[in-house]
């Protein structure tokens, strides 16, 4: 099968189109203002240079997030736009756990992404490996295998007595020194998911039927946007039980 991925989660817009028949690939990432003025620029340079036309793609992986809104909004509409034009599927894959997986070989991973107003999202993707103790810390917060937004302080103590078998990657720990664990090993650079990365997530996806509706699909959000946290309107506020129109 040759599959496109997206990811637009982060200021990197990254492409990739894989061949998973022959290993041919092509991966592009560019850094953006608008992901929209790039975004089908690049799905066009990757199909050129394996010499591929769309109608030749078997499937679309989309970095569904968490990430910007504006970011993950874009790339959902073309991916979507993509299947719809092609009738063909859509898998929708976890941005952390792109962005963990090239690092998990090396322990237990936490992917982080800026969340901006002052807080994180993260993801742990845990070794097989793991000690007793860091597995008693997942069984108690279970939500650390989950996309989710965090305070960098409670989530920085949360980890501490694990942080020697912590492989840290991700704009998060860039931007909060907090999560910089003294004991962890950090992944320098590392600013958003490799779109190649997702690909192969989303060739894994497809191949066990795990196919995104496309009339209901929509990115992962996890929180809310400024625009909707402050409207007067906004479903947080007038029913704190209630779901923002986003989701």
């Amino acid at each position: 099968m040759k599959i496109l991925a997206i990811d637009t989660a982060t200021q990197l817009c990254g492409v990739a189109v894989l061949d998973s028949e022959t290993g041919q690939f092509v991966r592009k990432r560019q850094v953006v203002t608008t992901h929209s003025e790039m975004l089908l620029s690049l799905v066009a340079d990757c199909l050129d240079e394996l010499k591929l036309q769309p109608a030749d793609l078997g499937g679309v992986a989309l970095g569904a997030g968490p990430g910007s809104f504006t970011g993950l909004r874009i790339g959902c509409a073309t991916a979507k736009g993509l299947c719809y034009a092609l009738s063909i599927p859509l898998a929708m894959v976890s941005s952390l756990q792109a962005l963990a997986l090239p690092h998990c070989d090396r322990g237990s991973v936490l992917a982080t992404l800026d969340a901006f107003r002052g807080q994180v999202y993260g993801r742990l993707e845990p070794s097989p490996q793991a000690s007793v103790r860091l597995q008693s810390l997942i069984g108690k917060q279970p939500l650390l295998l989950c996309d989710a937004a965090w305070n960098p302080d409670e989530l920085a103590a949360l980890l501490e007595p694990v942080a020697s078998e912590l492989v840290l990657c991700g704009s998060g720990v860039a931007r909060y020194p907090q999560l910089r664990l003294a004991s962890a090993r950090q992944i320098e650079d590392e600013a958003g998911p490799c779109p190649l990365v997702v690909a192969r997530l989303g060739l894994v996806y497809l191949a066990e039927g795990k196919l995104a509706h496309l009339a209901s699909a929509l990115p992962t959000y996890v929180t809310v946007s400024a625009a909707e946290e402050n409207h007067p309107g906004s479903a947080s506020e007038s029913d704190p039980g209630s779901v923002a129109w986003t989701r």
